[in-house]
């Protein structure tokens, strides 16, 4: 079984990114077309909220601010599966220490951080604005989360080792 190249498990995790890239900006287009027919059509927003048995009534200017603040979040989930599309892609091709996976590395770094500081800031202001409570972010999960941030920070290194040795046995004769 092969790691690298054509026809191997990387390729095989390339199209399933590919699939779940895909299907993330579906959901996006989705949440559009919910949060515009909640802001167009205001009797919907009461249905919604009876059906999901919400304790607080949300209005639709609500219900719309917290699709789009779960728009975004998708969103930044969207690029960094575009940034791991990317570097599987080279992975696929068989170009494991490709110069630009260190770059790509490095913002995939950044965007997992940035949407877990989103989420915080987020989940404070839906709480203080809305007087909903939600499940505390600390424990397991916030620890797992940091700790695959700082990991892919280390892999960027070590891609950017890779790529600095490659180019010096490129340089040698």
């Amino acid at each position: 079984m092969r790691f690298l190249g054509p026809r191997s498990i990387s390729s095989l995790l390339k199209t399933a990114l590919d699939v779940v890239y895909f299907g993330l900006f579906g959901l996006i287009i989705g949440l559009v077309l919910a949060t515009l027919s909640l802001l167009s059509v205001p009797t919907l927003a009461t249905e919604v909220v009876t059906r999901l048995n919400v304790s607080v009534p949300l209005g639709a200017g609500s219900q719309a601010v917290l699709l789009l603040a779960f728009g975004i979040s998708l969103g930044g989930y969207m690029i960094i599966m575009h940034w791991t599309r990317q570097v599987f892609r080279t992975l696929a091709e068989g170009d494991v220490f490709h110069p630009d996976n260190t770059r790509r590395l490095r913002w995939i770094g950044f965007g997992l951080g940035g949407l877990e500081v989103f989420g915080y800031g987020a989940r404070f202001l839906v709480e203080r604005a809305y007087g909903l409570h939600l499940e505390p972010v600390y424990g397991v999960r916030a620890v797992t989360t940091w700790f695959s941030v700082l990991v892919v920070f280390v892999l960027a290194e070590v891609f950017k080792e890779g790529a600095r040795l490659r180019q010096e046995a490129d340089l040698t004769i």
